[in-house]
């Protein structure tokens, strides 16, 4: 299959897809390495295609701006996340993304897609599981997140909760 062909197929199905695809799975589909479809991926994005990459695979951004969304700033230690993540998705929120301010590379963006408790938790369970640690702990805690909600409302109780619990940066 010719690569052009190849990345519109892949384009199409992450456009259809209603969860997150593995990066395993198009290269079985397309019988090619993993690596190839990381490039494919990264050539899309060039191409100004908004696909994120999650722990639980690829999806399109696009899902998610049906929603309304909102940067927030927070700041608390790694026994406090399970919290944070938990007020975010309880509230009707899904945390897209995390992105901490790194002193040489700059911003440092990581793709989340966690909308609910056991999401959350798979998220935590992994850290702990690959002996790693979050990237927030680059920055003393200091981390934000896109989150998103039905609307601002929705957005406007999760900060104050946040706020409420000392998790905000203020």
């Amino acid at each position: 299959m010719e690569p052009e062909i190849r990345r519109a197929t892949l384009l199409s199905s992450l456009k259809k897809a209603s969860e997150p695809i593995i990066a395993r799975n198009f290269a079985e589909q397309f019988d090619v390495s993993r690596q190839v479809i990381v490039g494919d991926i990264a050539l899309l994005r060039a191409e100004g295609q908004e696909i994120l990459s999650t722990p639980k695979g690829y999806v399109m951004r696009s899902s998610s701006l049906k929603r309304q969304e909102r940067r927030i700033v927070c700041q608390h230690t790694f026994e406090q996340t399970l919290e944070e993540l938990y007020l975010i998705v309880d509230h009707g929120g899904e945390i897209i993304d995390v992105i901490v301010e790194h002193p040489i590379y700059g911003e440092l963006v990581g793709g989340l897609s966690i909308s609910n408790r056991v999401e959350a938790n798979e998220f935590v369970q992994k850290i702990k599981n690959n002996k790693t640690s979050l990237l927030a702990e680059l920055t003393g805690g200091l981390h934000s997140h896109t989150i998103s909600a039905k609307d601002q409302l929705t957005l406007d109780r999760i900060v104050e909760e946040l706020k409420e619990k000392n998790l905000i940066y203020y």
